[in-house]
């Protein structure tokens, strides 16, 4: 089977789960359907480029990756909101479609375990690797040629404060975020940044820049004396590993 028709029977399947067959039948046939088919086309081959762990094989993407399927459910239910924005507020046909958004990111998330708000807004070829418990806020703006891995938070500084207003990061194209790393509030990341893994960002980052952390102290814990006697062990007791 062709990439473009894998990617339809995809997007048929998360539609047919999660909407009424009326609906479903409508937007298999929808012309903003092909834009979607597209971007999905274009990050399934920036997954099989870019991670070698796919061989790069777009197949293996399709079929085998599960954050892949975060992507397509993001791209779908975004695609849904936008057309809800040219429909009339409040007719039924809207509210249809935008329950139909938040069900179908809803089902993305119970897939891989990466939760994309469907309103925020994300560029060309986003690649998720690893992506278990990855978080992108509904105010998010990221850029083309995004690569987050998992754990990584896109968040708001507050809690139960939150305004409705922009309250999430915008990420320039290329920027590269690392393991459990978080970028809060609605700073600016630039492009080509690197930010590693496990980093607290909550201030605007230049282009370019690489944000690492080096404050961390790893120790390693003696073994109980008669263990050690056990293991021929003569060495320090403990020792601090950089």
């Amino acid at each position: 089977m062709e990439t473009r028709e894998e990617i339809k029977a995809l997007l048929r399947a998360a539609l047919w789960e999660c909407g009424p067959a009326s609906v479903t039948r409508a937007m298999d046939v929808a012309p903003f359907l092909c834009e979607v088919v597209r971007q999905l086309e274009e990050d399934a081959k920036a997954y099989a480029d870019k991670d070698p762990a796919s061989r790069g094989s777009v197949t293996a993407v399709l079929r085998g990756y599960t954050s892949f399927r975060a992507v397509l459910h993001y791209r779908l239910a975004h695609a849904l909101l936008q057309r809800c924005a040219v429909t009339d507020a409040g007719s039924a046909v809207a509210e249809e479609w935008s329950t139909l958004a938040l069900l179908l990111s809803s089902r993305g998330k119970l897939l891989s375990g990466i939760e994309i708000h469907p309103r925020c807004r994300i560029g060309r070829r986003l690649v998720i690797d690893h992506g278990l418990g990855t978080v992108i806020g509904e105010t998010t703006d990221i850029g083309d040629d995004a690569y987050l891995l998992g754990g990584v938070t896109l968040g708001a500084t507050g809690i139960a404060t939150n305004p409705q207003a922009k309250r999430h990061p915008t990420l320039g194209n290329r920027v590269q975020i690392g393991a459990f790393a978080s970028v809060y509030g609605a700073v600016h990341i630039g492009d080509d940044v690197f930010i590693g893994a496990g980093c607290h960002v909550t201030t605007p980052v230049p282009a370019g820049s690489r944000v690492t952390l080096r404050c961390s102290l790893q120790v390693e814990r003696p073994a109980p004396a008669a263990q050690r006697a056990r293991a021929g062990h003569t060495g320090p007791a403990w020792r601090a590993v950089q």
